[in-house]
């Protein structure tokens, strides 16, 4: 008796792309969060040193019991360290000292935008995906839309470094692409990846302990809760595991779409809470980012 291979009813594919491109939305939001609570952090006596011991003393942890719940599976120790060079307590650090060479402009749009472009480049090379029409469709209208948001920012520059921290800024987007296509190729859940990079992140505590102590910690423990709240559970831990079940679930390529909300969310966040003035074509980026990532990440081609 000959059976047939059973495949998924395109409503229910189409379902759960728009769980994932939800889940993968609401982390950009709390990512997007991620500045005012550093810049919160900073302006009250801790060192961006101090920000990364913060976030793994909380996000580690958490990380770590949840893996040992799921189990390791199919869990090495090289692709463990890898993909937390990739995404965890180096990524963070990467970033961070990227903005004592340039400006805060810079770093919202060229660290999602770098993430754009390499992530279906990878893919193709990587894992033979070559990018879908949506894909590229989608890539074109971000393009437009992050330079809206700041294309005055990267004309004003950040100083006479500012190039040193555009290139670590661009690393940094490299290496956030290139977590998506590993963990894909390896065929990795999100949740699983998410918190073995959260768990072996853990390794930078001690190394931070014997370089520089408890650092401006226990000076400020009022903004040191903070960011334990912020940084270690929100952003550290929620964020990242709702990122990365979106990538697992949607592909690199299609991932990729979500990190270019973060400045036009970071654009609307300045404005509602610190009352930064947002020009007419920053408000036009906002929306032709949104659309970019709406048609990226949900276009379909017909069966």
């Amino acid at each position: 008796m000959q059976t047939t291979q059973a495949h998924p009813h395109p409503s229910d594919v189409a379902a759960k792309d728009r769980g994932a491109v939800y889940g993968g939305v609401l982390a950009m939001v709390l990512f997007s969060g991620n500045f005012a609570c550093a810049r919160h952090g900073l302006e009250n006596g801790l060192s961006v040193a101090d920000l990364v011991f913060i976030r793994y003393a909380v996000s580690g942890p958490l990380c770590l019991l949840v893996l040992l719940r799921i189990g390791l599976d199919e869990v090495t120790p090289g692709r463990s360290l890898l993909l937390t060079m990739l995404g965890g307590a180096p990524y963070f650090l990467l970033t961070s000292g990227a903005l004592a060479f340039t400006s805060v402009a810079h770093g919202s749009v060229l660290n999602p935008g770098a993430t754009v472009v390499f992530a279906p480049l990878l893919a193709w090379l990587v894992l033979g995906e070559k990018p879908g029409t949506g894909v590229l469709a989608g890539i074109a209208v971000l393009a437009a839309g992050l330079l809206m948001i700041g294309g005055e920012g990267l004309t004003r520059g950040g100083g006479g470094r500012a190039w040193v921290g555009d290139l670590l800024l661009l690393w940094s987007g490299f290496d956030w692409a290139l977590f998506g296509v590993l963990m894909r190729r390896w065929r990795w859940s999100g949740l699983r990846a998410a918190c073995v990079m959260g768990a072996c992140s853990i390794l930078w505590l001690p190394i931070h302990l014997l370089v520089s102590g408890l650092g401006g910690i226990p000076d400020a423990p009022g903004a040191a809760a903070v960011q334990a709240v912020c940084q270690g559970l929100v952003v550290g831990w929620l964020a990242i595991i709702l990122y990365s079940r979106a990538v697992a679930a949607l592909g690199p390529s299609r991932g990729a779409l979500l990190p270019p909300l973060v400045p036009a969310l970071g654009v609307f966040w300045a404005w509602l809470l610190l009352g930064e003035e947002v020009s007419a074509l920053q408000i036009a980026g906002m929306a032709t980012v949104i659309a970019g990532m709406l048609v990226g990440a949900l276009w379909r081609p017909r069966a």
